[in-house]
């Protein structure tokens, strides 16, 4: 999932937030965020994301379909003071099966995973790593950023763990502008923000009002985008 010019000027502005203070799990309210996938202007499928208030802390579901190409479901449960517990993602890839089952605990994540590998094979691993407490699970970054106190020229780093892959990323989401945005839900002013550190680039577009939902999301490089349905 390009950096612009403009981040260089907004970066001698901004103040970089410590990765312990970029998601603030006290402003998360529960929420259901749908989302048409669009590949080269044409929709494909949808992602529904949901995230409630559970006892003990957090569960976020994500329910994507692109059939026949893809279809999954993703549950992660989060604790009250924002440390990840666990994963579980259960679906198909162009008919082969994927899954996830990650724990997370004292400072480690620990579990398997089968998703498909550069190449397109599935290939099963065992999921184990050190990870710092307050790491967020690459499957939740998106539905936890209304937890980040967005503003102009905002640089935040956030230390993910992409638990399919085993993989620990530190992840740079920089403010480079405000646009006005139209997406099925409706009109809005967004930052546009990029996301540098993950395998592949990103650039979304959050609302500048609250609660700050994720209005659109386009990986770099691909002609796909994650546009705000409701």
């Amino acid at each position: 999932m390009l950096r612009s010019r403009l981040v260089l000027a907004l970066s001698l502005l901004a103040t970089p937030v410590a990765a312990q203070d970029a998601i603030d799990f006290s402003r998360l309210r529960p929420a259901t965020d749908s989302f048409v996938v669009m590949v080269q202007g044409r929709p494909v499928g949808y992602e529904l994301i949901t995230l409630e208030k559970v006892a003990g802390g957090f569960l976020v579901t994500d329910d994507t379909n692109l059939l026949p190409r893809m279809q999954q479901r993703t549950e992660v449960a989060i604790s009250a003071t924002g440390a990840m517990t666990s994963v579980r993602q259960r679906g198909t890839i162009m008919g082969k099966e994927v899954a996830i089952d990650v724990a997370y605990a004292d400072g480690k994540a620990k579990g398997s995973a089968t998703v498909p590998g550069p190449d397109g094979t599935m290939t099963p691993k065992d999921v184990a790593a050190d990870v710092p407490a307050n790491a967020v699970d690459d499957n939740v970054l998106l539905p936890l950023l209304p937890g980040v106190a967005w503003r102009p020229g905002l640089v935040v780093t956030v230390p993910v763990f992409a638990s399919g892959r085993n993989a620990m990323h530190q992840v740079t989401l920089t403010v480079v502008g405000t646009e006005r945005l139209q997406v099925p839900a409706g009109m809005f002013d967004a930052y546009k923000v990029t996301v540098d550190g993950l395998v592949q680039g990103m650039t979304l577009y959050v609302n500048t009002g609250l609660p700050h939902r994720v209005l659109k999301a386009a990986p770099v490089g691909v002609p796909m985008e994650f546009v705000a349905a409701r």
